[in-house]
């Protein structure tokens, strides 16, 4: 084989074999990552001597030139703020509504906020209530159309769809350097783990009690 030739099947491998496990990944991972908290994956569910009170405080993530924030309080109530600039002067506030856990055996823990939006695609998607309408998806019929039917959100880390509706449903998780976040559920199932850009998937605490 030529020298030509044998650097073209090189070439040609090593471009099967990076397809390969982009595909595999549901991405093409950008080396090194763009984002430094995109670095701190893999997320890990808390320690078992987690208690409700550690999640007391302000968490904050942005979608782009939107802002999402929540306040919990240690009373079981929370109030979530969200500011979107590019619909005009767009904000929606939730009154102090009542947040709880949910623990499950294998460790992982959700957080469940009563009256909270999704939003992470977009504000038109946060104001569905965690509804999807009946036909076609909400992109394709009348505004009039009534939100019967729950969206199936996709839990990433269980590979499991759940739903959200008059809710928002958060994952607790401890990143590499055991410091909590708060991550949101994907709006699809081919959603995976993003390696740029990943922090809007994340509530992290700006500010304690």
């Amino acid at each position: 084989m030529s020298t030509r030739a044998r650097a073209a099947s090189v070439g040609l491998v090593t471009a099967v074999l990076c397809l390969s496990l982009g595909c595999q990944c549901g991405w093409l991972i950008p080396w090194p990552p763009t984002d430094p908290l995109c670095t701190q994956a893999p997320y890990s569910p808390p320690p078992p001597d987690f208690k409700e009170e550690e999640l007391v405080g302000s968490w904050e993530t942005r979608y782009g030139r939107r802002t999402d924030k929540l306040v919990l309080r240690d009373d079981g109530t929370f109030k979530q703020i969200y500011r979107d600039p590019t619909q005009g002067d767009y904000a929606y506030e939730t009154p102090w509504n009542e947040w709880w856990l949910e623990r499950f055996a294998d460790g992982r823990i959700r957080l469940h906020l009563h009256g909270a939006r999704y939003y992470v695609d977009g504000t038109r998607v946060g104001e569905l209530d965690g509804y999807a309408y009946e036909v076609g998806g909400h992109e394709t019929v009348p505004e009039d159309k009534p939100r019967s039917v729950p969206w199936p959100f996709y839990d990433p880390f269980i590979h499991q769809h759940l739903e959200m509706v008059g809710q928002l449903v958060l994952n607790v998780r401890l990143d590499s350097h055991g410091e909590l976040l708060l991550h949101h559920m994907s709006y699809s199932s081919d959603g995976g783990f993003a390696m740029s850009g990943c922090q809007q998937d994340q509530f992290r605490r700006i500010e304690t009690p």
